[in-house]
């Protein structure tokens, strides 16, 4: 028996031991989409001093007993606790905490809960900016950001970029402001020559910013959001802040990440060319720039009148050298028979397009010690462009951080950017932007290509016997050169003198440079200068300095309440000096300097310099942290307006109820509720010297004797600042535990006293008069919802939909204006959208149906011009899925855009020249639908002039006048036809498109993979973008993409004159973190 109960105890004691044993746990701690999360706590329930953090990449070890439990948490987080078995590796993953609000940055830096703003603020992850294939961060947000609309440039690398919130709130366009580290950016778009007329595809500010060193980027839309900064925010916020270290409190830390990217790009799509007819006139052969001529294939020979003399002994037609002079008088050796075969060459125009290339190389290093943080990163972005000669290099160099020592805690960034660009592809001819829009008209037998571009003396052979500049020979003889140099400084403090009172200092300096070259070398056409050669040399300089001081109070008051009190000032000064020389007429062939030029011209040297000096003041009030208003002031004073009117203040105020708190109706079902709203007035001011007459200087005067003149520009005296005044309404819900979520935000924003200038008689003695012209309304709702519909242990579902709808609106103009152009072909009046197109357009009947001229059978051309198409799109939407399984990470974004017309010079011109397949179709004849109009218009009720219907007998008479396919498109006579010489009407469409934008395949090598190579983490992936488009609304074979712009400024929209073919892109990226 004694045995037998020793024995008891003995297997007892052995089996405490066993369960008392201690084990390592080690493991890794992840979100649901398995990326790391960094510094996640890991405790032993019951055990609070037990704990340790995981490091950067989420893993972790931790000595603990079969049958304790693992308390896993982290901020943002769900805590999740995990009971220790026998099985030594514990991963675990995190759930967002759907009850939990995070951290928003906002006005002026300050930090707030997401539940206290009572307005709307987009934040986008920088994780989606990179691993895309795509160096510009403006484009990587296109379709992301409900209430943002992204428009690109085309035809070289790093071409310009627009970005637009909430619709056009200004005669002047409406760039966003930037802030970079506190730091005022400028997005501008620095034009050396005017787009409609050859100008150029420049690069514009935001381009110097290196995606792979953003730490967060969030949009603040409305003026309660952005009113504290002031006069610039009036067309929101775009809000950068760059990485400056983040290591484990009190620990060590060094992190190196390397990211490397390369891609492939090659023009979206080419128009279906006809194959059937080449250059000529009614079936007929001659030289000219279009495809009516005879039909291909008939073995005939034909003379240059276009007649049949003979038959071809090898089968192929063939027309006399002579159609194409330049090249027979250069090179006769080439026609032995002076004969030109007459054939079709179904590559002349997809031959001129290379495969670009772009090599993305980057390298960053964060961590720190303690109190102290750093982080550096260098990047280079070598592109070749698919056109060719065009290229784009940028190298960015950053360094930040900060420390703390004591109550004083304080940081700095500084970085550096210079960027080379080569293209442009200026040229201008038959108002097409670039020498390449025109080959999209070229007759379908010009081969370019296949024959010289130059003769013996080096001058261009123009295709199309020299009525167009050649773009073979313009790639290397009209050539932009850019090169950028930024550099951007910033500092900042804080000092803290009690848990509820501190004070807080930014400054900052950007300091831009920008050197253009632009050449049109000897034999160009276009203009009498370009047959002798010009160089445009530009150098223009920009300082901006901004510096700000906050005093920062949470003071304790009541029970349940807290408050927030930021009061503070800000100083801006913004330095400009822009210097232009034209010389014409190059001596020595191929040397493009200006001392080679025989005339010169001292085209521009412009100063400017404004500052501008802010006080403001924001007050935040919490209830039990379910309730909050908001409420904020700024005063400003500004040097560019007269000094009566320089001072200006505006107000705002918003509050935010989470009712689900507030009721306590959270369930199984509903996770958070918020209602907010909020109504702000945001003042700006003018430009420089708009507020005051500005006098040239002649040195040379008259008779020696210098003189100042003034300029042709006079200006209201009583100039006074622009106002936008905004009331936003929106709810945040979200359900399920975190799997729905929904933002639904309307609002309603009037911009008055508009600044602009109009344009004045002669008998003025001035050319423009800038004054408060009238007032914009943009209305709109904007949406996000975002649903989960799979988690699975290995596998999750993310889908990510916003819905932007913006209606603009001129509500008024000053009296006796009735409308005003602004660039292009769009016009502003009251009653009408911002910028609408307006031009000619065939005459109609009261019920629509066309006006036929008897003896021509065409349309009759309505003598009084008006609104042919709206450039705002109706909606956009766009909806992003995340596919995620074992570190496999698929993401595709498809988005649309609903409506939004263009006016389109390649297009109307391809159908004019008869050049693609809708045009194919043309043996027979064709009568028009429409009726029979009297040829000599009558007044018409309003006064004007109009075409009325033929009657007989009382009734309207059918059109029966047969026309040629030829004539349909290309016929003599304004307003004649529906393409070439047509109305105005017949070259604009609608811009529905839908778009797969962005395809992206990544996968996250295993832990156990990586750590035997000493590494964190290795991703690699591969990404499309722009791999696919309809738009259904624009000629079938036409293939146009309607997203083309010729001119990306927000002042002119819906304009296309001959810009370059879009682009898609397919990449292969590697980051690698030690």
């Amino acid at each position: 028996m004694r045995k037998i109960v020793t024995s008891l105890l003995l297997a007892m004691c052995v089996t405490i031991a066993v369960n008392a044993q201690v084990l390592s746990i080690s493991g890794r701690v992840t979100d649901e989409k398995g990326a790391p999360i960094p510094s996640a706590s890991v405790t032993i329930k019951g055990k609070p001093n037990a704990g340790i953090a995981a490091d950067a990449q989420g893993n972790y070890k931790i000595s603990a007993s079969k049958g304790d439990v693992l308390v896993i948490s982290s901020v943002s987080f769900a805590t999740r606790e995990v009971t220790v078995g026998t099985n030594t590796t514990v991963n675990v993953s995190l759930a967002p905490d759907a009850s939990l609000s995070e951290v928003v940055v906002t006005a002026m830096g300050i930090k707030r809960s997401e539940k206290a703003i009572g307005y709307a603020v987009s934040k986008v992850e920088p994780g989606t900016l990179l691993q895309k294939s795509e160096p510009n961060i403006l484009n990587n947000l296109a379709g992301k950001v409900p209430g943002v609309d992204i428009r690109a440039g085309q035809g070289a690398p790093g071409a310009a970029t627009r970005m637009q919130i909430r619709g056009v709130s200004s005669f002047n366009g409406g760039e966003p402001l930037i802030i970079v580290d506190g730091v005022p950016y400028s997005n501008n778009l620095v034009n050396t020559t005017s787009p409609f007329s050859g100008g150029g595809t420049y690069g514009s500010g935001l381009n110097n910013i290196d995606p792979n060193d953003i730490e967060s980027m969030n949009v603040l839309k409305g003026a309660a959001a952005a009113s504290l900064y002031g006069s610039r925010a009036a067309n929101g916020v775009l809000l950068i802040t760059t990485k400056s270290g983040a290591p484990k409190k009190g620990a060590k830390s060094l992190n190196v990440t390397y990211r490397a990217g390369y891609s492939i790009e090659k023009i979206s799509d080419v128009p279906e060319f006809q194959n059937s007819y080449g250059a000529g006139a009614n079936f007929r052969t001659q030289s000219s720039n279009g495809s009516w001529g005879a039909k291909f294939g008939k073995g005939v020979i034909y003379d240059a009148s276009g007649n049949v003399i003979g038959t071809s002994a090898s089968g192929i037609d063939s027309i006399p050298a002579t159609t194409w002079a330049t090249m027979f008088a250069s090179y006769p050796e080439l026609f032995p028979n002076g004969r030109l075969a007459y054939k079709p060459y179904p590559n002349n125009v997809s031959s001129l397009f290379n495969t670009g290339h772009l090599l993305e190389n980057s390298v960053g290093l964060n961590g720190g010690e303690g109190n102290t943080t750093f982080s550096a990163t260098l990047s280079r972005v070598d592109q070749k462009g698919y056109i060719t000669n065009s290229s784009y290099t940028k190298n960015n160099i950053s360094v930040g951080g900060q420390t703390s020592v004591g109550n004083l805690t304080f940081g700095a960034n500084i970085s550096y950017a210079r960027s080379k660009q080569i293209g442009g592809f200026i040229g201008q001819a038959q108002s097409f932007i670039s020498q390449w829009g025109r080959t999209y008209t070229m007759a379908r037998n010009w081969d370019i290509v296949g024959w010289p571009s130059e003769d013996r003396a080096g001058r261009q052979i123009g295709f199309n016997d020299g009525q167009y500049t050649n773009p073979v020979w313009g790639a290397y003889h009209n050539v932009i050169t850019s090169i950028d140099d930024r550099i951007v400084a910033n500092v900042r403090a804080s000092y803290k003198f009690s848990k509820r009172a501190r004070v807080d200092f930014n400054g900052g300096v950007n300091n831009y440079a920008l050197y253009r070259d632009q050449i049109i070398d000897k034999s160009s056409l276009g203009s009498a200068d370009n047959l002798l050669g010009t160089l445009t040399e530009v150098v223009n300089r920009t300082q901006e300095i901004n510096a700000k001081i906050v005093a920062v109070f949470n003071p304790k008051i009541f029970e349940n309440f807290t408050l927030d009190v930021n009061i503070g000032s800000e100083v801006n000064e913004r330095t400009s000096r822009n210097q232009q020389v034209y010389g014409v007429d190059f001596v020595i062939p191929g040397l493009f300097n200006l001392t080679n030029t025989r005339r010169q011209t001292f085209s521009g040297d412009t100063r400017s310099k404004r500052r501008l000096v802010g006080v403001f003041g924001d007050a935040s009030l919490g209830y039990k942290n379910f309730a909050f208003l908001n409420i904020t002031s700024r005063m400003d004073l500004t040097s560019t307006l007269p000094y009566k009117n320089a001072r200006y203040f505006y107000p705002g105020v918003s509050g935010s109820l989470v009712w689900s708190d507030a009721f306590g109706l959270k369930s199984n079902w509903l996770d958070y509720g918020k209602l907010r709203a909020g109504y702000a007035r945001v003042g700006n001011d003018a430009g420089p010297h708009n507020g005051q007459p500005i006098f040239g200087l002649n040195a040379a005067g008259f008779l020696g004797q210098p003189l100042a003149t003034r300029g042709g520009s006079s200006y209201d005296p009583n100039l006074t600042p622009e106002f936008t005044t905004e009331l936003e309404i929106g709810s945040d819900m979200r359900f399920f535990k975190g799997r729905l979520g929904l933002e639904l935000t309307w609002y309603d924003k009037r911009s008055t006293d508009l600044i602009y200038s109009i344009g004045l008689p002669q008998t003025t003695g001035y050319s423009s008069f800038f004054t408060n012209l009238g007032e914009i309304r943009n209305t709109g709702w904007e949406a996000a919802l975002d649903i989960k519909p799979v988690i699975l242990k290995n596998f999750q579902w993310d889908v990510r939909a916003i819905f932007t709808r913006n209606i603009n609106t001129v509500e008024r103009l000053i009296p006796g204006l009735t409308r005003d152009i602004i660039g292009g072909f769009n016009y502003i009046e009251a009653g009408f959208p911002y910028g609408y197109l307006r031009g000619s357009f065939s005459a109609r009947t009261d019920d629509g149906q066309l006006l036929i001229n008897p003896s021509s059978g065409m349309p009759f051309l309505d003598p009084n011009p008006g609104m042919v198409g709206n450039p705002n799109a109706d909606y956009k939407i766009g909806i992003t899925n995340n596919f995620n399984f074992k570190g496999i990470e698929l993401s595709i974004l498809w988005d649309m855009t609903k409506g939004g017309d263009f006016y389109s010079e390649t297009i109307s011109s391809m159908l004019g020249r008869g050049v693609t397949k809708d045009t194919e179709d043309r043996e027979k004849n064709r009568v028009i639908t429409g009726v029979y109009g009297n040829p000599t218009p009558v007044p018409g009720p309003n006064g004007l002039n109009r075409y009325t219907p033929m009657l007989v007998g009382g009734k309207t008479v059918p059109n029966q006048t047969r026309v040629t396919t030829n004539d349909l498109f290309f016929t003599q006579g304004t307003g004649a036809s529906f393409a070439t010489n047509g109305a105005f009407e017949y070259a604009v469409f609608d811009g529905t498109i839908y778009r797969l934008r962005e395809i992206t395949l990544g996968y996250s090598l295993p832990k156990r993979w990586v750590s035997k190579l000493k590494l964190s983490n290795v991703t690699i992936s591969l990404s499309g973008r722009n791999l696919w488009y309809l738009a259904p609304n624009v000629p079938k074979y036409t293939n146009f993409d309607p997203d083309i712009n010729s001119v990306v400024g927000a002042g002119t929209q819906g304009v296309e004159t001959g810009g370059a073919p879009s682009t898609k892109r397919y990449g292969l990226n590697l980051n690698v973190t030690f």
